[in-house]
């Protein structure tokens, strides 16, 4: 993805979920934060070479900010409700990783455990209440 490119989905992603909430995070489907009833805001959108950082807090200010990180993303979609991007190479949040094998399947590595899934139609990222 091109650095312009890339830097237009940031400022996109800033303008149309900074400071909203969010509760879930999936990587292609899989719930690595599970929906609860804790709640996280956007609190800054960086890019970094090929990657796009997501930075977070907890709702109530409490704790250290954290920061998702997704490289080569593609396909945002913000729906009134949630984030999505349809597309990624890799993405990480502190020890859960997935990342594609270019082809059919994704790779993911969470402290639960390691496997190998079909993404069929599946989008990359998707941040909900």
């Amino acid at each position: 993805m091109a650095a312009t490119s890339l830097e237009t989905l940031a400022e996109t992603v800033r303008q149309g979920f900074l400071q909203r909430n969010f509760g879930s995070i999936r990587f292609w489907r899989f719930a690595v934060v599970r929906p609860s009833d804790q709640s996280y805001v956007l609190v800054d959108v960086r890019t970094a070479g090929d990657r796009l950082d997501l930075v977070f807090r907890h709702a109530s200010g409490q704790g250290q900010e954290g920061v998702l990180s997704v490289w080569q993303p593609e396909g945002l979609s913000l729906d009134g409700v949630g984030l999505s991007l349809q597309r990624a190479n890799r993405l990480r949040l502190d020890d859960s990783e997935a990342w594609t094998d270019g082809g059919r399947e994704y790779h993911i590595r969470t402290p639960r455990g390691e496997g190998a899934f079909e993404i069929n139609d599946a989008g990359a990222l998707r941040l909900e209440p």
